[in-house]
């Protein structure tokens, strides 16, 4: 019977050093958020009930599980401590890096929109969105680290590399998206539907950047890792992560036209504000990702 348990038992101290922190870091989330926002999480959760910090705070605690899952992975270090060294490295640069996508997002993806003053003001869609890229962005460093085996500090440099090389898809995904819309809904452009408080719209958004995150991941199993050749491995994980992406992109829109046949999507999600539209849209894109991660990742 022990043949069959893949647990090693002198490995336990190096187990209990990674719960530890991960049960630290999850500890600490709530506060980390308020003071990142220059927010009280308690009175936003239990005295305003602002559901949009929630659903903000819910998509960030399961983004930090997420990256926290390629923190661990890999072989144990040399010693507990030193584990504990790598937990921490590879975890702090995760939460700084998700931060940072924050940001990105805020400022350059969505620039005429403030999405942490919408999740102020209540509005669910802006919440939805900021959920959708925490967990998208967790989901990039979570596959890098587990390509990169976040055994050594080394690879701390190819998860920064690969990180900058996600936003930069997702950053060009998001104009694309943007400049679609605006094209078929003139001045009611995406970014003000968002403002709106259009959750449809923000299901199928949210759910179009996981699916993005998934089919990027996909690089990680095609791309073999060459922890000498730094930039030959990232520039060929970069042209398999866009690809990836262009499959994604045609692979949804056969299926999404299969699913939801005869039905006017932009105008039922757009227009109308249909939710359960929006959910099956958002659905199809995670699907092909989680498609696209299995068969390559």
């Amino acid at each position: 019977m022990n043949d069959l348990i893949g647990i090693d038992p002198s490995l336990a101290a190096y187990y209990a050093v990674d719960f530890l922190i991960i049960a630290a870091i999850l500890a600490g989330m709530r506060k980390l958020a308020g003071a990142v926002g220059n927010v009280s999480s308690h009175a936003e959760l239990s005295e305003r009930d602002n559901h949009a910090f929630g659903i903000s705070l819910a998509g960030a605690a399961i983004a930090i599980a997420i990256m926290l899952m390629g923190a661990v992975s890999g072989e144990a270090a040399k010693n507990p401590a030193s584990e504990a060294l790598i937990m921490f490295a590879y975890g702090g640069l995760g939460l700084a890096l998700m931060a940072i996508t924050r940001k990105i997002f805020d400022h350059i993806s969505l620039p005429d929109i403030s999405i942490h003053n919408e999740i102020m003001k209540g509005n669910t869609a802006a919440a939805l969105v900021d959920a959708g890229n925490m967990i998208a962005t967790a989901i990039i460093l979570r596959a890098v680290m587990v390509w990169v085996d976040s055994n050594s500090f080394s690879g701390l440099l190819f998860v920064l590399g690969g990180f900058l090389i996600s936003q930069v898809i997702m950053i060009a995904a998001t104009v694309y998206r943007r400049h679609v819309y605006a094209r078929h809904h003139g001045e009611m452009g995406l970014q003000k539907q968002l403002e709106n408080g259009n959750t449809a719209l923000a299901l199928r958004f949210a759910g179009y950047r996981i699916g993005i995150a998934l089919a990027v991941t996909a690089a990680s199993g095609i791309v073999v890792y060459g922890d000498t050749q730094m930039i030959a491995s990232l520039t060929a994980w970069s042209v398999v992560a866009v690809l990836m992406f262009i499959v994604l992109t045609a692979l949804a829109i056969l299926i999404r036209k299969a699913v939801l046949p005869g039905i006017n999507v932009a105008e039922e999600v757009n227009q109308q504000g249909n939710i359960a539209i929006g959910a099956i849209e958002s659905a199809v894109y995670i699907a092909v990702g989680f498609l696209l991660a299995g068969l390559f990742g």
